[in-house]
């Protein structure tokens, strides 16, 4: 069961539209799908290594099922660590995360068109817009005003667009056709009824948050059964050890 969970999660990694997107932004596509299939790969061995498990019982031979027990002791460990390893830097993630997809606005979103599609499906999706706020695609090469409005008295630094993807049902309502790409004639706060304010950074993590007692759950679950499985392993070996001696000694 463990096995079939963890060869789950790697199917569900690698095939998830959401998950590969947000890997896509950093350019990190290769090596994410290179680690799902380790994950895939995974999942198929702890279930053979079940299989190796019920054969050793069903057979009650002691080799195979201290076989099953050391592996089983090998990757309860090993996801341990990986479980630590990640709980202790999911800081690190989420600035990794979010410096990828501030990099995407700044520099990305106006010469590559699938960066841009992914972030707009992104922004359509969480319902939100920018990293941490619509501000930040004034900085931004696309949604920066260049020129200035120089006759309105106001500095360059608070003028700027935003992708209709940014759009409020309002936003969208009212305008149509060039929602956010046309709000580079006044400062653009003055746009914020029309916009999503929430930031796709705290969208996403909300999101993730949303599902986090699923995956708790599911991971005490599968080290429970994995627990399990080397306490019974054991005993059956110990019995099938003493029943020889005794057999041995008729």
């Amino acid at each position: 069961l463990a096995g079939l969970g963890t060869l789950g999660l790697g199917l569900w990694l690698r095939f998830d539209g959401a998950v590969s997107e947000l890997i896509a932004l950093h350019g990190g596509t290769n090596n994410f799908n290179i680690a799902c299939y380790l994950l895939i790969a995974a999942g198929a061995l702890m279930s053979l290594i079940g299989f190796l498990g019920c054969c050793g019982a069903w057979r009650l031979s002691q080799g195979m099922l201290v076989a099953f027990f050391i592996i089983l002791v090998l990757v309860f460990c090993l996801e341990l660590a990986c479980a630590i390893v990640a709980y202790s830097h999911q800081d690190l993630i989420r600035r990794y995360i979010d410096n990828s997809m501030y990099e995407t606005i700044q520099e990305y979103y106006a010469i590559n068109p699938e960066y841009a599609a992914v972030f707009d499906r992104i922004q359509n999706e969480f319902e939100c817009c920018g990293v941490k706020s619509y501000r930040d695609w004034l900085h931004s090469s696309w949604g920066r005003d260049l020129v200035g409005r120089t006759e309105l008295g106001i500095g360059s630094s608070s003028i700027g667009k935003v992708p209709r993807s940014c759009c409020n049902e309002d936003g969208l309502r009212d305008y149509p056709t060039n929602c956010g790409v046309s709000f580079d004639k006044l400062e653009l706060w003055t746009y914020e009824p029309f916009l999503h304010t929430k930031g796709c950074s705290d969208a996403l993590y909300e999101s993730a948050y949303k599902n986090l007692d699923i995956a708790i759950a599911t991971s005490v679950i599968i080290g429970a059964l994995q627990l399990i499985g080397m306490f019974l392993s054991m005993l059956l070996c110990c019995w099938i050890g003493t029943e020889a001696k005794r057999n041995s000694d008729y």
